[in-house]
């Protein structure tokens, strides 16, 4: 007799790995040294981020579709598909970030501001920004350090990541959607 998976356990498992596979990124740009902190590094991540969310939605979900619902699965439940998987990775990535800011490299974050501020000052500077407006950019990223808490990264990052990829799953789920033949024998 075959075991029938419900969407949570299924959603579950691809959550899981897309998680692992999410945190395995980010450990492979920390231990190569790799900062985001200019607008080419930063598109560079977020298209890898993306492409690999992508691939794991679209496998995911048409997985589930073809091995679970037997080829056919409409727009909302291939969105909440989608949008599940990307719960669970998301949940997996957050607490990852959480122990990462709190006990691998709590250094990292401010690293990483102060490597954006160091950018963001010599681009104003070679765009010829007036003073002020290169003084109210440093301020705002001074903010930004005094107010990036461990605890407050981890709320932040599950919110921003299921929105994202509850737009991404609207995206996929109309490639993937697929209606049953209502011409075929049941």
């Amino acid at each position: 007799m075959e075991k029938k998976h419900s969407l949570l356990q299924f959603t579950m498992t691809y959550g899981a790995i897309l998680g692992i596979v999410s945190v395995m990124f980010s450990l492979i740009l920390y231990m190569t040294g790799f900062m985001p902190y200019n607008f080419k590094r930063m598109i560079l991540v977020g298209l890898t981020s993306l492409i690999i969310t992508i691939v794991f939605l679209v496998v995911g979900t048409k997985s589930y579709r073809d091995k679970i619902l037997g080829g056919s699965i409409s727009y909302w439940n291939a969105v909440i598909t989608g949008l599940l998987i990307v719960a669970f990775s998301t949940i997996i990535a957050s607490f990852y970030t959480l122990i990462f800011n709190l006990y691998i490299d709590p250094e990292y974050t401010g690293k990483m501001i102060e490597a954006s501020k160091n950018w963001w000052y010599d681009y104003l500077n070679n765009i010829g920004a007036p003073d002020y407006q290169i003084e109210q950019t440093m301020d705002r990223m001074d903010k930004q350090l005094a107010d990036a808490t461990p605890l407050k990264t981890f709320f932040q990052s599950i919110y921003t990541s299921v929105i994202f990829g509850f737009v991404l799953s609207l995206i996929t789920s109309a490639f993937i959607k697929k209606q049953p033949n209502p011409f075929s024998q049941s």
